[in-house]
């Protein structure tokens, strides 16, 4: 079963493991967060990205993971810090 997060205009979406998670809806970028084994992916939504405080977020992880990943997008935080900030983010915008 998709299990998703919504906030207000649709910023971002849990995806659990599932047939067709490997579609991604248009206008999201696939995030991984948490380390290997515990991650879990995320939709966010391009609009989260001209967040001033997004992008301060993904400045500080580059800051402490480095700029070179390939693949995915990784973001090394527990997840459910992740969707606490991505909330907040959401609360300020609206």
């Amino acid at each position: 079963m998709l299990r998703q997060f919504w906030r207000k205009r649709g910023y971002y979406r849990q995806v659990r493991r599932e047939k067709g998670e490997g579609v991604v809806p248009k206008g999201y970028v696939p995030v991984m967060v948490g380390r290997e084994e515990e991650g879990a992916k995320f939709f966010i939504h391009i609009d989260m990205f001209k967040n001033d405080y997004f992008v301060s977020l993904l400045e500080m992880i580059a800051v402490e993971v480095g700029y070179e990943n390939p693949g995915i997008l990784r973001i090394p935080c527990h997840t459910q810090c992740f969707t606490h900030i991505l909330n907040q983010i959401s609360r300020i915008n609206t």
